[in-house]
């Protein structure tokens, strides 16, 4: 979920600051990337061209079909959509692309306490509330979904997940859902990351 603007941020697009000789969505794509089976990326349709090196690595760059009005909500719906088309698929896994620090188990985790048989989304939560970009999606709420969002009746991802009885699964990582939203954020982020480097044997302390 790589929609949102850098305003506070200071940068033209969140999702490509510059995070560790990279990007955030490096940091994130890196994250996710061995816990799904097929990635895509959900930019705003006025940033096409910012992400024109993601399209040339083969990453598939999703619009929200709502011209861009319906904020994350339509993000999923292009997600399902994108994923039903895969033909092999029966859930979309979410992450925010300003999260750096998400658990490399993330979907793993949500997995253990989906109800197959249900459409009911797995959400994670953590201390600070339910993380609601952090989600699993069962392609079978498309129809229902995508139906409330262009009636109005889904408004918020929080307000459909509560409508989806949406299952929780704790998650008590501290720094496990740290987002960045300003500079103060990413040099934080940029500490973060430094202590959890893991060290390399033989290299010089």
């Amino acid at each position: 979920m790589a929609g949102g603007r850098g305003t506070r941020l200071g940068a033209p697009e969140k999702p490509l600051a510059p995070f560790r000789g990279a990007t955030l969505l490096d940091a994130v794509m890196d994250l996710a990337r061995p816990q799904v089976s097929a990635l895509a990326i959900n930019i705003r349709a006025d940033a096409a061209d910012a992400y024109a090196d993601w399209r040339a690595r083969g990453i598939a760059c999703l619009h929200d079909p709502f011209s861009g009005n319906a904020g994350p909500l339509g993000g999923v719906v292009a997600g399902l959509e994108w994923a039903a088309e895969l033909g092999s698929a029966q859930w979309l896994a979410t992450f925010p692309a300003d999260a750096p620090f998400l658990p490399r188990n993330l979907v793993a985790r949500l997995a253990a306490v989906r109800e197959p048989h249900a459409a009911r989304p797995v959400v994670a939560t953590s201390a600070a509330g339910i993380e609601g970009l952090c989600a699993l999606w069962p392609l079978d709420c498309l129809s229902r979904l995508r139906e409330g969002v262009e009636d109005g009746s889904f408004r918020s991802v929080w307000q459909t997940l509560a409508a989806f009885g949406a299952i929780h699964r704790s998650i008590d990582d501290p720094q496990a859902f740290f987002n960045v939203n300003t500079p103060a954020d990413l040099a934080e982020a940029e500490r973060i990351a430094a202590l959890r480097r893991p060290s390399i044997p033989g290299a010089n302390p």
